[in-house]
């Protein structure tokens, strides 16, 4: 395999939220090829994998993480033809939206200010108020389980709220269909959005983004707000006093304090309302 192969690497560095112990392997492959391999080998080894994008949407155990963890940081090109835009699973969402800005391609603002990458933005249909991933997506390329590589078109997408539906599979390139619009027209919709969304939540703090998943018909915001949650605090850890479905981490904090914040929450809220709130983020090595 083409790409860096390393051991016990800490990934509490590599995730917004700071938190978490190393991973037994870690891998950073060059290209499709090289994803579908290591997907192949772990396959035959019976080796744990998993995939870390942008680490925006993890909490990771105190302890780390059994078996290979691998990084598609390297997938990291973006191609243009026309007005349809292909980028590796590597591309942080914010160069995306700035390279189709400055080439005048619109479609893209709904996901202004999500901290993540493309291939971590398709496989949980990551979105605002304002839409999903998949709304301009027209082709995936994903290493499916056995480690082939396949094409998947519109036709075959099955995203649902917060879930690419990807079944185990590892996006490794996305193209999306955007239109052509004026770039100046374009920034100040970006421009907007990151006003917005600067206000209502806390961007510049340590999170994970949104704990919970929204109820149907409700807010898990709203919700947590209504138990008397927003503030409060286990350890290191904090329910955000600008929106309270953001756990923010003041710095020395754990994983285990998470959990039990998030436990806490869920116990009030369910409580108050009766509603049983889901996670959202995703846990590694619990």
């Amino acid at each position: 395999m083409r790409g860096a192969v390393r051991q016990n690497v800490p990934l509490a560095p590599l995730t917004h939220l700071r938190i978490g112990g190393p991973a037994d392997w870690f891998l950073e492959p060059y290209a499709e090829e090289d994803v579908a391999l290591a997907v192949r080998v772990c396959r035959e080894l019976d080796v744990p994998l998993r995939v870390l994008g942008g680490g925006s949407n993890i909490v990771v155990a105190d302890g780390g993480v059994r078996g290979v963890v691998l990084s598609l940081a390297s997938l990291n090109r973006i191609v243009r033809d026309d007005a349809r835009i292909t980028a590796g699973a590597g591309v942080t969402l914010p160069s995306l939206l700035r390279a189709t800005k400055d080439v005048g391609l619109a479609g893209l603002e709904r996901l202004t200010g999500i901290p993540a990458v493309v291939g971590g933005a398709v496989a949980m249909n990551a979105g605002t108020r304002d839409g999903e991933t998949f709304d301009r997506l027209v082709s995936l390329t994903l290493v499916e389980t056995d480690g082939s590589i396949e094409v998947r078109g519109r036709d075959r997408f099955d995203a649902t709220y917060r879930d690419g539906r990807l079944r185990g599979a590892i996006a490794v390139q996305a193209t999306f269909q955007l239109e052509p619009d004026d770039p100046k027209a374009i920034f100040e919709r970006f421009s907007t959005s990151l006003k917005k969304r600067n206000a209502t939540q806390p961007v510049s703090q340590r999170s994970v983004g949104c704990v919970f998943r929204n109820p149907a018909g409700d807010a898990a915001g709203r919700l947590i707000e209504a138990a008397g949650c927003k503030t409060l605090r286990i350890g290191g850890l904090e329910v955000s006093g600008l929106h309270a479905n953001y756990f923010v981490h003041h710095g020395a904090g754990s994983a285990a304090e998470f959990l039990a914040l998030m436990h806490e929450v869920q116990r009030r809220v369910r409580a108050e309302s009766g509603v049983e709130l889901e996670p959202e983020v995703k846990f590694w090595g619990f």
